[in-house]
């Protein structure tokens, strides 16, 4: 007999719950819109509440106010979410800098290193042929004023 009164209660607190839970998604759901802007994210965050309170069934006994559990439940869900995607992006735009500056330091250096060689391979060229790629290159200057200017 106290098995089935302890069954009976159990299925009570269920049902119990089952209709609140019903009757205050409403309020779950615009609560999360408000929070996170996003009624996917709410939808879902609301769902995620369900099955903890759901899973945690048992336990709801001697929590005085369900409603506000319920509704607490939901709110550090969310907050838990923009947390999350807070950190993500602090995460990514972390990244981006280092790689940023990573890449701005490395491409310095790739642009030090081959005007070095540039230099060097210069330094080996006849002064004719050197004066000429300065002309074209550097001075940007067109073959007939390369002609002119060199006497070819």
């Amino acid at each position: 007999m106290r098995h089935i009164d302890e069954t009976a209660q159990k299925s009570m607190t269920q049902d119990s719950l089952l209709n609140t839970l019903i009757a205050l998604q409403p309020a779950m759901q615009l609560t999360a819109e408000r929070l996170l802007h996003s009624e996917a994210d709410a939808e879902d965050t609301v769902q995620e509440a369900v099955i903890e309170l759901w899973e945690k069934r048992d336990d709801l006994a001697h929590v005085l106010n369900l409603n506000a559990y319920a509704m607490q439940t939901v709110k550090n869900r969310c907050i838990s979410l923009l947390r999350k995607q807070h950190d993500i992006a602090t995460e990514k735009l972390e990244v981006l800098d280092k790689w940023s500056d990573e890449a701005v330091i490395a491409e310095a250096a790739l642009i030090e290193e081959r005007a070095e060689k540039l230099d060097r391979m210069m330094e080996r060229l006849p002064q004719v042929q050197r004066e000429a790629v300065e002309m074209k290159y550097l001075k940007e200057m067109s073959p007939d004023e390369m002609q002119r200017q060199l006497g070819i």
